[in-house]
C-alpha cells in the first residue's frame, strides 16, 4: 500500500476537482510511491501532530486543512513542512472537497448536532435541516455547545429571545460569506450554524432576521480527523490508522 493508493481512494470519495478554487488539496509533501507504515489523521498539521505520528510509526498524515496553503518562498527550520521532511512524513490534505463529500465534514457536523439534512443552500455546500421541535436562539446555541462539547458558543441575540427556529443551515468551518447570507435569505433559513463569523455578518443577520451561531472553526470541524480515519479504515487495514490524540482547539477561553 502506497501513499498514492490512499490518495487515489480518497480522491474517489471526495474528488479533488470539487475543492474551492482558492484551496490546495491532494499530496502536498512527499512521494506518492512511498510505502505507508501508518496513517495519522488530523484537522491541522502541527509539530505536536508530526511528533505523535513519528512516535507511532506513521509516515503519512492526512489532514483536513492544507499544511501548504499559499506559495512557499522558503522553508525555515521552525516550519512544520521542514519538520515533515526531516521525519520523512508525507502529507495529504482533503479540505473543501471533503467538506461537501458524502459522509464528509458537513454531514458529520449535522449528525453530531442530530439534525437531518433535507437540502442544500448551494450545490452540496451548506446543509439545510428542518427540525420537528423549534429552538429559540439561546436554545440552539446551548444545543450546539452540548453536542459539540464546546466551552462556549456565540449566537445572534435578539431583544426577544423566543423566536422559533426550525429551518437551520449548517456550514462547517468559516462558512459564512455574502453568498451564504444571500442564499440563507432566499431559502427562508431561520438560523445558520458555522464558525469564524465576521462582525459585518452579525449586523446583516440582525437586520434581516436570521440567527447566527458561531461554534468556532475548530469546533465545527474537529470531527474531520475521525471521519477521515474511519473512511480510510474502510478500505485499508494493513497498517495502523488513527486520529491524532494531541490535537486540540488552538484557542483558550477565559
Amino acid at each position: 500500500m502506497t501513499v498514492g493508493d490512499i490518495l487515489e481512494y480518497l480522491s474517489a470519495k471526495a474528488p479533488l476537482d470539487t475543492a474551492e478554487s482558492y484551496d490546495n488539496v491532494g499530496l502536498l509533501v512527499g512521494n506518492s510511491d512511498e510505502e505507508v507504515t501508518g496513517v495519522c489523521c488530523c484537522v491541522d498539521i502541527t509539530h505536536a501532530v508530526v511528533k505523535e505520528a513519528f512516535e507511532k510509526g506513521a509516515n503519512l498524515i492526512v489532514s483536513h486543512h492544507p499544511v501548504i496553503f499559499d506559495g512557499l518562498k522558503q522553508i525555515p527550520e521552525w516550519s512544520v513542512v521542514y519538520d515533515l521532511i526531516q521525519h520523512g512524513i508525507c502529507a495529504i490534505a482533503m479540505h473543501t472537497n471533503f467538506d461537501i463529500a458524502e459522509n464528509g465534514v458537513n454531514e458529520t457536523l449535522c449528525e453530531l448536532l442530530e439534525l437531518e439534512p433535507c437540502g442544500y443552500l448551494d450545490g452540496k455546500y451548506g446543509a439545510v435541516c428542518e427540525t420537528p421541535l423549534p429552538f429559540t436562539p439561546r436554545g440552539l446555541a446551548e444545543h450546539c455547545k452540548a453536542k459539540l462539547d464546546l466551552e462556549c458558543v456565540k449566537f445572534r441575540r435578539f431583544e426577544c429571545d423566543k423566536r422559533e427556529l426550525s429551518r437551520i443551515a449548517v456550514c462547517c468551518g468559516g462558512g459564512v460569506d455574502r453568498d451564504i447570507m444571500r442564499l440563507a435569505r432566499e431559502n427562508n433559513v431561520d438560523a445558520v450554524i458555522s464558525g469564524d463569523i465576521k462582525h459585518n455578518f452579525w449586523i446583516e443577520a440582525e437586520n434581516c432576521g436570521i440567527t447566527l451561531i458561531d461554534a468556532g472553526h475548530f469546533g465545527t470541524e474537529k470531527a474531520a480527523a475521525h471521519s477521515l480515519a474511519k473512511l480510510i479504515t474502510l478500505q485499508f487495514n494493513e497498517v495502523p490508522i488513527f486520529s491524532a490524540e494531541c490535537e486540540k482547539d488552538p484557542c483558550g477561553y477565559v
